[in-house]
């Protein structure tokens, strides 16, 4: 049976955690031994691989299966407090286990006296108090990295932490606004703290059609949202295409749940362009990610052509030249026509999507 998106997503994590945890405890067992006259000891590998996949599935399982990735609710100093303690309680309770499985009384039991014996005098060594201490550091590490991660995407934080964009850069993207329908109305209707929470759930679902169709998320202005790819990465697959179908499915399947909370549910309307921008980090304190160009302008002002069309996807001819053809889940394409866009001095061919009426019912 194929695996879910949602489970192949938490499926992903996990595998973050867990191999984070083995290059932790790997890395951290060969600093131990560095220098060492009898040279690399198999055994202590061997007990740091066992540690390291006992803590990365426990961290995983507890991040993304018990918190579910972003539902801690807590304050920034409780949540600290409480993920300590469980780092604490998770390192200490692994170690013990595999200081009991890793002693030769295979026919006496897990729990024996001499078992219990070995894992006082591992804890009291001084040196397992400094192991123990890094492990812990370490704990909170690989959840700050994962985190900072999810915020920026992938090719943004790796590049950042590379120093790649300090000087601008010239790149070639897709850009996708993605706008949704009457959120003023829905605003007033609701009242400004329901309507933070019913943009809060839009976002999170949208993010995760982000992550699973590898597009990052490049600015949110209101009920606004910029995603982005790079061109080489859509030319394969039509990406801004397969993320439009699978927020629509989303927001389909998640329509009782919006209709409980809030009465209402989103709807949305897009626009997708592409084309060579400026990529830098601009500001010192607080420093951002920005794109310069009027790419970013032309995407905003397809967008916005879907109502005056009545249609809820439109892109340029300029994407749709570079997109594979057919297009993904039935999806048709119509020629719009040639419009004069503001602040463009040549008219632009713009290509409306749609699914034919017998996939939609």
């Amino acid at each position: 049976m194929a695996m879910t998106r949602l489970t192949a997503r938490k499926f992903k994590a996990i595998c973050y955690y867990l191999c984070s945890w083995i290059v932790t405890t790997l890395g951290l067992a060969l600093l131990v031994q560095y220098g060492s006259s009898s040279g690399v000891d198999l055994g202590s590998l061997l007990f740091a691989l066992q540690l390291g996949i006992f803590v990365g599935l426990s961290h995983g399982i507890y991040d993304i299966v018990i918190l579910q990735d972003d539902l801690n609710l807590r304050s920034a100093w409780i949540a600290l407090l409480v993920r300590s303690a469980f780092y604490i309680t998770l390192i200490g309770t692994s170690f013990t286990l595999c200081v009991l499985l890793w002693g030769d009384r295979a026919n006496a039991g897990l729990l024996t006296e001499e078992g219990m014996h070995d894992v006082v005098n591992a804890f009291a060594n001084p040196h397992t108090h400094v192991q123990l201490f890094l492990l812990l550091f370490c704990a909170h590490l690989i959840t700050f990295i994962r985190s900072v991660h999810k915020k920026f995407g992938t090719r943004v934080f790796v590049n950042t932490m590379l120093g790649k964009f300090q000087d601008p850069i010239e790149e070639d993207l897709v850009f996708m606004f993605i706008d949704m329908r009457r959120s003023t109305a829905i605003a007033e209707d609701l009242g400004h703290v329901t309507y933070s929470k019913f943009m809060k759930d839009y976002y999170k679902l949208l993010s995760n059609c982000c992550e699973e169709n590898l597009g990052e998320i490049y600015q949110i202005a209101g009920d606004g949202v910029f995603i982005t790819w790079k061109t080489s990465k859509c030319t394969r697959k039509a990406r801004p295409v397969n993320l439009f179908f699978d927020f629509c499915e989303c927001l389909e399947k998640t329509k009782k749940r919006f209709l409980k909370r809030y009465g209402i549910v989103p709807s949305f309307k897009a626009g997708a362009h592409c084309g060579k921008v400026i990529s830098t980090e601009v500001g010192n304190f607080g420093s951002e990610m920005a794109y310069h160009g009027d790419v970013l302008n032309t995407t905003s002002r397809i967008q916005n052509l879907c109502t005056k069309l009545g249609q809820e996807f439109l892109i340029s001819e300029d994407l749709f030249t570079i997109l594979p053809k057919p297009f993904p889940h039935g999806y048709m394409s119509k020629k719009e026509g040639f419009f004069e866009l503001r602040g463009k001095k040549k008219e632009i061919l713009i290509f409306s999507l749609q699914r034919p009426l017998t996939d939609l019912n």
